[in-house]
C-alpha cells in the first residue's frame, strides 16, 4: 500500500521527535522551496541563490536535515506535532495546510517554549512537497535564533 501525504508527513514526524534526520521515501522533491515567514531559507545563506552550492543545501532533504538540527540545537529536547492536514478551501489539490506544534526547552536556560506554525504544503504531480511554508510569531522564531547563539 502506498503511503499518503498524511502517512509520510507522520514519519517525518516521529523520526523528528525520535531524533533522527530520516526523510521517508516520497516526501520532499529534492527541489523543495522552505519558507520561513516568507523568506526562503535559500535566501538566508549570505550568497546568490542561484549559487549551485546554496541550492544543494538549501532545497529538498538536505535543507530539511540541515534545519531539524538547527531546531534541534535551539531546542535540544524539542518536540513536534501536526494537526489534520486539510485542503485548499479553492479545491486546488496541490495546496494543503495544517498547524504544526513545536515545544521544548531554549537553550542556555530553563524557558519552555510552545510555537504555533500555520504550515502550508504545495505538492507537485509527482505527489513529492514542491514547497514548504511556514508562518511563526516573529517573537517566537526570535527566541529559537537567539538559542542558537548560545
Amino acid at each position: 500500500m502506498t503511503a499518503t501525504l498524511s502517512d509520510r508527513l507522520a514519519m517525518l514526524v516521529k523520526a523528528f521527535n525520535a531524533r533522527s534526520l530520516d526523510v521517508p521515501e516520497g516526501l520532499l522533491d529534492r527541489g523543495c522551496v522552505f519558507r520561513l515567514n516568507g523568506v526562503t531559507y535559500e535566501e538566508t545563506m549570505g550568497r546568490p541563490v542561484t549559487d549551485p552550492i546554496v541550492r544543494l543545501v538549501a532545497r529538498g532533504p538536505a535543507a530539511y536535515r540541515f534545519l531539524a538540527q538547527a531546531l534541534r540545537y535551539a531546542l535540544p529536547d524539542a518536540e513536534v506535532s501536526l494537526d489534520v492536514l486539510v485542503p485548499d478551501a479553492a479545491g486546488r489539490a496541490p495546496l494543503v495546510s495544517t498547524m504544526a506544534t513545536v515545544e521544548g526547552t531554549l537553550r542556555g536556560g530553563d524557558t519552555r517554549l510552545r510555537a504555533r506554525a500555520a504550515v502550508a504544503l504545495v505538492v507537485g504531480e509527482t505527489g513529492l512537497v514542491q514547497e514548504l511554508a511556514a508562518m511563526v510569531n516573529d517573537d517566537q522564531v526570535r527566541a529559537i535564533r537567539d538559542a542558537r547563539t548560545r
